[in-house]
């Protein structure tokens, strides 16, 4: 990698003060060593994406205008493949889903769609899992089927994104296609996203293709750790502590959780990005592109950290330092320390909001959920 953005936050919601850090450096481009990384940067995200996408899901479902329960195949008629799966079945990656053709290696985003119209289920079970981008794809168009089909006229999935988590949380530098210069971590394609599916599908989909900053995920965090507060969260109580459930906990990949987070794990950074030194409940997302984001909602920590390891080109001689290849070794000794320190961080602030202004009684206890 030749740059990263990463961030550290901590909030405050009795005005004791909050922890908001930005570490950035770095170049963004590996042709061009003068385009040089700083906080409002914009990275590709991958498969964080599918954060996004099932943040969105649930706040569609308590806004009334879906229903997890609802059959997919009912609210749109493009995917009769699906038979009686619902929403709830490709949030929790029920099964095997498969299509006729590679979507990836189709010549325009009118033959991809179509491939994608093609999705069958190999596998219906609901006893086991398997990761798959075609179920957070699938989301992501049927959301736009039934909002444009609700007002008439043609709805966005980005449209989607900016009325029901962008704005709510004041993300300003977040979105698809971002028309921008300041972008990095999409292998050098100019303004769109590197993963196949997601950018021959147009670069707006639920799997993939959102560009944001280390400053918007800080944001995020907060708007989703609100609800333990003010009551007045980007969801509910009830979704955000979804997002961290273990799903399938004796499946080989035990450690995905509702489409794709990770879940904390006994073996630790060997199966998960969620560090064992967070509380039951935390998640992760990961995405191709080697960016990372952290979630603790019981202790109210994020950390995030956006980089630039993926080379356009797929000459192994090129990507061996890619994140796919030598990546994962590196980021593991990072995050070790940076969450060690975050904890230290967390610990000192409770203890300053404890005894601040008042006689310091050494046997009062310091609480981490």
């Amino acid at each position: 990698m030749t740059g990263f953005s990463s961030g550290i936050y901590i909030p405050s919601f009795d005005n004791s003060g909050e922890i908001n850090l930005i570490l950035t450096g770095g170049v963004g481009s590996r042709l061009n060593d003068n385009v040089k990384i700083n906080s409002k940067t914009m990275f590709d995200v991958a498969s964080i994406t599918k954060l996004f996408t099932l943040i969105l899901a649930f706040k569609l479902d308590e806004e009334g205008i879906i229903n997890l329960d609802d059959k997919i195949k009912e609210m749109n008629p493009d995917f009769e493949g699906l038979e009686d799966y619902t929403f709830n079945d490709l949030i929790r990656m029920h099964g095997d889903i498969c299509t006729n053709g590679n979507v990836a290696s189709a010549k325009d985003e009118e033959e991809a769609y179509n491939l994608l119209k093609t999705a069958y289920l190999k596998d219906n079970s609901r006893d086991r899992n398997k990761y798959t981008d075609f179920g957070a794809i699938i989301i992501g168009k049927t959301l736009e089927y039934i909002l444009s089909k609700r007002e008439g006229r043609n709805v966005s999935l980005e449209e989607l994104m900016n009325k029901y988590i962008y704005r709510k949380a004041n993300l300003e530098s977040t979105g698809y296609n971002p028309l921008s210069l300041n972008i990095t971590g999409n292998g050098g394609y100019d303004y769109l996203v590197h993963d196949p599916k997601a950018r021959i599908l147009g670069g707006m989909v639920g799997s993939a293709g959102i560009f944001t900053t280390s400053e918007d995920l800080n944001k995020l965090a907060k708007s989703l750790y609100s609800v333990n507060y003010v009551n007045k969260g980007l969801i509910n109580k009830q979704h955000l502590d979804r997002i961290g459930e273990i799903t399938f906990p004796n499946a080989v990949q035990s450690n995905k959780g509702n489409l794709g987070v990770y879940v904390k794990h006994p073996l630790g950074y060997a199966k998960t990005f969620t560090p064992s030194l967070f509380s039951n409940g935390s998640f992760s997302h990961q995405g191709w592109t080697g960016s990372v984001a952290l979630f603790d909602p019981n202790n109210n920590i994020h950390h995030n950290f956006l980089t630039n390891a993926i080379y356009k080109s797929d000459d192994k001689d090129l990507v061996r330092n890619d994140k796919p290849v030598g990546f994962g070794s590196a980021w593991d000794v990072y995050e070790e320390n940076i969450v060690n320190n975050i904890m230290l961080m967390m610990i000192a602030k409770k203890y300053f909001n404890i005894y601040k202004d008042k006689e310091v009684n050494i046997d009062k206890n310091i609480v981490i959920k």
